[in-house]
């Protein structure tokens, strides 16, 4: 839709409403001037006999009415055009100094700009709400960035600790095979917490721009780099690799490196005993794929927080915590790169466009 200013607005429908009136008016005008204005002129002539062919009273007097009419008219227009040209110029200059500091207020500086004075009780209430809903945001972002910084400290220094004590437990000789058992399935709860917490604080960070975009990265080499660690993984499963060494990307090298674990170790995860993982980067597109089951995914879910699909064998929801992928999507939304998945050819396909 193509947008125009309130003042050309106003001009235009004041110029439309005046046309409009004159075409009423006119027929209104003859009337009153034949019945009134006229009307003693024309008995003038009638009775006294008059029948000069040069003297027509009733025409000159419309001709003059007229006349004075539309020229009283047309120079209201014009100052009415001249006036609405530069007054709301200036009535509205207060509101455009408002849409310009706050086009440059950033959150994250934690700086609330300082909105113009008006007499116009309009905009001053309209600078007044603007002013205390930056204030809160301003708030709401430190006390959020606080707590995220505390929490990834807080929590995860207790849960590290339980580990290291359940670990040495776990070394007593003189455990039962029952308290033992016991012991190991609290380890991995509480693995799962620290990386669920993990996850969820980093979602937490990225959704309030808490990372700063960095520098130019190969994203070839961040994936060789990190080749070895997935090979490490693949215990039953095969991994290849087709990656353009020209491919660059500005961005934050911890987030290009957490979606491309989030990825591949989804990949890992997800693929069936003896199958392939192929990691494919070609031009501005990442495919990461792995074989199937056979059945599909939701694409409209598969990106949601706690979204697991379904296994195959049992209908239980696959391992994981369901942060992955919804990290993958929040680090493309946050670099403004497109994600998409796609079932082809019995393999679950994610491409990420830089």
């Amino acid at each position: 839709m193509k947008e125009t200013s309130l003042t050309r607005l106003i001009v235009v429908r004041m110029f439309l409403s005046l046309l409009i009136l004159l075409v009423l008016v006119t027929p209104i005008l003859y009337i009153i001037t034949t019945r009134f204005y006229a009307e003693d002129l024309i008995r003038i002539v009638r009775d006294n006999g008059i029948t000069n062919p040069h003297l027509d009273l009733q025409r000159d007097t419309l001709t003059g009415l007229f006349i004075q009419f539309f020229t009283i008219v047309i120079a209201v227009m014009i100052a009415m055009f001249l006036v609405l040209q530069h007054v709301p110029q200036k009535l509205w200059r207060p509101f455009r100094l408002t849409l310009e500091r706050m086009g440059a207020f950033n959150v994250e500086k934690g700086t609330v700009p300082d909105l113009p004075q008006t007499n116009v009780k309009e905009f001053s209430q309209l600078n007044q709400m603007l002013t205390e809903m930056m204030e809160k945001s301003v708030k709401s972002y430190r006390l959020e960035k606080e707590f995220t910084e505390n929490a990834s400290h807080e929590l995860q220094t207790p849960l590290a600790v339980a580990m290291v004590e359940i670990d040495n437990l776990m070394q007593d000789t003189t455990l039962s095979e029952k308290q033992l058992g016991a012991l190991q399935n609290i380890n991995v709860e509480l693995r799962h917490m620290s990386r669920l917490s993990r996850n969820l604080l980093l979602l937490s960070k990225i959704e309030n721009n808490q990372y700063r975009q960095g520098t130019a990265v190969s994203v070839a080499d961040k994936i060789k780099k990190l080749q070895p660690m997935w090979q490490s993984l693949c215990v039953d499963k095969t991994m290849t690799f087709s990656l353009d060494e020209s491919t660059l990307v500005y961005c934050n090298e911890v987030l290009l490196e957490s979606l491309l674990n989030n990825l591949v170790v989804n990949a890992i995860r997800h693929c069936p005993s003896q199958g392939k993982i192929r990691v494919t980067l070609k031009g501005k597109t990442l495919t990461v794929s792995n074989g199937s089951d056979g059945i599909p995914l939701d694409g409209e879910k598969i990106f949601s927080r706690f979204y697991r699909g379904q296994d195959a064998l049992n209908g239980a929801p696959q391992k994981g915590n369901g942060l992955g992928l919804a990290i993958v999507k929040s680090i493309c939304d946050y670099h403004h790169w497109t994600v998409h998945y796609a079932f082809e050819q019995g393999r679950h396909c994610f491409r990420v466009t830089f």
